[in-house]
Parts: C-alpha cells; sequence; structure tokens
C-alpha cells in the first residue's frame, strides 16, 4: 500500500511514490466513549468550491437510497451516522457518544451525543428509532434494512431522550460496522427527503441535479466537529481533464478523485497546488452476472479473471496508484485473507478453460459501464484489448450513470462497478448474500449464505475468523466478481486549502469530509 503522501508538482517536478506499509488497520466491536473528531476552534470563513466528476440527476437527498458518488457525498454534508470509518479505518463515534454490547452481544446500547437537527430541533432517541423503523418499512423497506439482519425493528427500545437499547435477533460484534454508510445515516422522525432536515455539518442552499450542490455551514452542528468553512459548493465536470482545467483557472479549490494521468497537467499548473494520495478500499470491479451467459458458467468466470492483467491495468491506468487486487473485497478489514495465491495473467490457461466451457473459439460478450469514476472508461479499454488474446471479444457499451443505474441494472452480462468503503460482512449484505439490494451479478450460494449467517452470529474472534475465511474462499473460488485493484484516492488541492485528511474507507477525498477542510484567503 502506499502511504498518504502530499507532494507539492509545481515546486519539486518530480511525485513522491509513497512508502509501502504493511499494517491492516482493524475495526472496533464496541465503540467507548471518549473518542472525538477533530475540533474546530475558529467561526466558519469562506466558500470551499470542491470540483467532482461527475454529479448525476440520479443524486438523491435521501440518504437511504443513494447509490451514486453524488448521493454519498450529498449525504455526509447534510446527515450524520452513528458511527464512522476514522482515519486509521477503524470505527469510531459520530452521532453516537458510545455505543457497547451486553455480555453476549445480543443486547447493544446506543448513547447520543448532544446534537440538534438543522431546524434548532434536538435529536434524540425517538429519531434514531424512527430510522431505523422506515429502514424496516413493511410495505416499502428501504436498502439499509438488507445489511442489517439481525436488527428486530420492533424490539428498539427508548431508554431516555438520549439512550436506545436494541434487542438483536442474535448476537453479533458487527453491528456498529454495519451502521457506518452514508446510506445508515439518521434522520429525523418526521423526515421529508424533498426539504431534506439533518444533523450534519451542513445545510443544503441549492440543488442543481448533476449540476452543482451548494450548502452553508450548519451553526448548530455539535462544537468539536463544526465546520471549517462557512459555505460548500459541489461542482459537477464531464471528466477529470476539465475538472483539472477548473483548478488551474481558479474555478474550483479542490480537483476530488482525479484521473492519475492527468498528474501532469497538475504539474504543469505552478506552484499553488498540492497532490493528497492515500489507499483506499474502493474498487471498479467487473460484475458477472451468472444468470446471463457466458458468466453463468463458472468456468467462463474464472478464464475471463486470468484473461485480465492487474498489474499492467495499475501501471498503466492509475501510474502506479493503486493496490493490486485479488478477486475479495475490503483490503482494510482485519479479516481480509490476504494469504489467497495472488491471480496473474495466464491466457493459455484461459483458452483451456473457454474450451472446456465450449467455446474454443472464444466468446463474444456485451459489457456495459459509465464513466462513474474518472478512470473507469479506460480501465475498461485496457480491459477490452487485455482479454482479446485469451478469446474475450468484449463489445463495450458506454452509456451514462443515471442509465447505467437505472432500470437495467442487474440484468448486464458484464458491467463495472465502484464497490468499497465497507467491511467484508455490509460489502456482503449489500451484494451477493440471500436479499442483498444490490445483487447485480444474481450469484447466490448455499455454502457462502450458511456460513455469513454463521459468522455474523459468532461472539468468539477466533472462530469467526476462520468462517470468514471460507467465505473469502468461496468467492476467491467460484464468485460473481473479478477485482482487479483498489484504488488510492488522489486529490489536488489549492495550497490555500488545508486540514484533509486520509480516510481509508470511506467514499471520496477524506470521506467526503469536507467539514474538515478550512480555506485561507
Amino acid at each position: 500500500m502506499h502511504a498518504p503522501t502530499r507532494t507539492h508538482p509545481g515546486r519539486s517536478g518530480r511525485r513522491s511514490s509513497g512508502v509501502l506499509v504493511a499494517a491492516v488497520l482493524a475495526a472496533t466491536a464496541a465503540i467507548l466513549p471518549g473518542a472525538q473528531v477533530a475540533a474546530q476552534d475558529a467561526t466558519p470563513t469562506g466558500t470551499l468550491r470542491v470540483g467532482i466528476a461527475a454529479l448525476s440527476t440520479a443524486d438523491t437527498l435521501d440518504p437511504a437510497m443513494a447509490t451514486t458518488a453524488g448521493g454519498y457525498a450529498i449525504a455526509r454534508q447534510l446527515y450524520d451516522t452513528l458511527v464512522e470509518y476514522g482515519t486509521d479505518g477503524a470505527v469510531r463515534p459520530r452521532l453516537a457518544e458510545s455505543m457497547t454490547p451486553g455480555e453476549t452481544a445480543d443486547i447493544w446500547t446506543v448513547t447520543l451525543r448532544e446534537a440538534t437537527w438543522s431546524d434548532g430541533r434536538p435529536v434524540t432517541s425517538d429519531d434514531v428509532i424512527a430510522t431505523f423503523q422506515r429502514w424496516f418499512d413493511a410495505d416499502a423497506p428501504l436498502p439499509p434494512a438488507n445489511s442489517l439482519p439481525f436488527v428486530d425493528p420492533e424490539a428498539i427500545t427508548r431508554v431516555d431522550d438520549r439512550t436506545v437499547e436494541f434487542r438483536l435477533k442474535y448476537p453479533t460484534v458487527v453491528f456498529p460496522d454495519a451502521l457506518t454508510s452514508p446510506l445508515a445515516a439518521i434522520v429525523p422522525a418526521d423526515f421529508d427527503p424533498a426539504a431534506p432536515v439533518g444533523s450534519g455539518p451542513f445545510v443544503l442552499a441549492q440543488h442543481d441535479p448533476g449540476v452543482r450542490v451548494s450548502f452553508t455551514a450548519n451553526p448548530g452542528y455539535w462544537e468539536e466537529g463544526k465546520p471549517g468553512v462557512a459555505e460548500l459548493e459541489l461542482i459537477s465536470f464531464p471528466d477529470s481533464t476539465a475538472m483539472i482545467n477548473a483548478l488551474i483557472g481558479d474555478q474550483v479549490d479542490v480537483a476530488s478523485s482525479m484521473d492519475p494521468s492527468l498528474l501532469p497537467l497538475v504539474e504543469a499548473g505552478g506552484d499553488g497546488y498540492t497532490v493528497f494520495s492515500y489507499p483506499t478500499s474502493g474498487t471498479l470491479t467487473w460484475q458477472m452476472n451468472v444468470l446471463q451467459e457466458p458468466f453463468d458458467d463458472p468456468l467462463v468466470r474464472e478464464a475471463f479473471r486470468l484473461a485480465v492483467d492487474r498489474q499492467q491495468l495499475i501501471d498503466q491506468v492509475y501510474v502506479g496508484h493503486a493496490l493490486i487486487g485479488n478477486d475479495i473485497f475490503s483490503p482494510f478489514d482485519p479479516l481480509y485473507s490476504s494469504d489467497l495465491p495472488q491471480r496473474t495473467q495466464d491466457v493459455a490457461r484461459a483458452r483451456e478453460l473457454l474450451a472446456e466451457a465450449g467455446f474454443p473459439d472464444g466468446v463474444d460478450v456485451e459489457l456495459t459501464a459509465a464513466p462513474i469514476q474518472p478512470t473507469a472508461v479506460r480501465q475498461n479499454q485496457v480491459m477490452v484489448e487485455q482479454v482479446a488474446d485469451a478469446g474475450f471479444r468484449v463489445n463495450f457499451n458506454q452509456v451514462d450513470a443515471a442509465t447505467y443505474y437505472g432500470e437495467g441494472y442487474g440484468t448486464y452480462p458484464l458491467s463495472l462497478s465502484f464497490w468499497g468503503q465497507l467491511g467484508i460482512f455490509d460489502q456482503a449484505a449489500f451484494t451477493i448474500v440471500n436479499n442483498a439490494p444490490y445483487n447485480a451479478t444474481k450469484w447466490q450460494d448455499d455454502e457462502y449464505n450458511a456460513l455469513y449467517e454463521q459468522a455474523v452470529r459468532t461472539v468468539d474472534d477466533a472462530t469467526r475468523a476462520g468462517l470468514v475465511r471460507q467465505m473469502q474462499q468461496i468467492e476467491y473460488d467460484r464468485g460473481p466478481y473479478l477485482v482487479p485493484l483498489f484504488l488510492n484516492n488522489l486529490s489536488a488541492y489549492d495550497t490555500k486549502v488545508t486540514g484533509y485528511q486520509p480516510y481509508p474507507n470511506n467514499s471520496g477525498p477524506s470521506g467526503y469530509n469536507f467539514k474538515d477542510m478550512r480555506i485561507s484567503e
């Protein structure tokens, strides 16, 4: 992995590549009182303009329904989750002051910090309970419910105004981890997505879908985390090149999650910019639909995995700003199986497997994908060239993000999607176990599901680790994903911007925690 690096391209003329680090970041099962986010002492001033490639008309103001990068970015500004993944990749408090299990981890007690909604009302236990019940609505359950199979919405009890007790369906130590996603943001009991009220660091000022979102600092945000700027603008650009040009032209202060190939463009801009790079668990992964030919055959899935040259993707598309992947997710989870044999390109074996599957002359494949990340199109283009030698004739059908995530999502034989910023259990819950809300691959495996159900109930650390190891082995052997690499987050900042930090298990630049940043005039 690359450690977080700051470089000043205009001054040095060269980019530091960082240093390798060996630490795997551990998640916590119990969140103890006393952990705090960084304090902001001064009154918020200035406007921080953040370029994003790209916002979408599919971006939503309802955090529980967010599916796009823009939706996640918006949710981080308007709302708070009970807990989050911090700068070290571990779980820490956010809206919760503490989150502690009982002796057998089937009862959890959540104590809220003193906080208010943006309309001035206090955040209470009733709001937390209403949020969970909204997710589990019998008539229209929302996506977070699918990652919380152990939660009984009828067994959540108000202890007092700031204390909630959860009696789970079965013991689990992964309860906090399942509440870190922006989708799990807490909202008021009377929440209306059309006029959103949240407890987050910013308040919505204007939303022009797919173009721009503007916010003002929430004056009532809890003290130790109040924003460092008075106003925030998220501005959409069609691609990274336009975004970098806007940075150099002083139209934005931050070019977020930029395409690594554009580093020379930043360098050419002069001394006024800083590039910040750090490793993350985010990945652009190819999803193979097991109900569609030819990926209904596990031999074809294995052949496709062997046809891709992962290191060439890292070198050619990411200029080294990525960590090699091995077809399983969540490299910052302490239970990640880093000892599985690393897959490398093997064209001859891929051809043999295709022949065994009944395709001795190769196979035609339809790839549907959108520019959902700055590097997405080029990653697809390089892959198409790589796999041709193995017999995969891939037709790349590029669509816009709104189309990609529309009615056709989950019907494509092959697609490229962004995943990450989730622990192993959450990743499984959202994508591949029974009733997963975003199972675009349609893969189901009875053995995997049984192991998952057992693992989330297992309190003993060693036993749970063994079960998770078996789960990942199944994904590695016969799963539906090709996970080629994990992305570094790479953003360029005007030197007047300070306060950005690494958030390796969160989406977006500094986990979209723009509240941490300041701007000097």
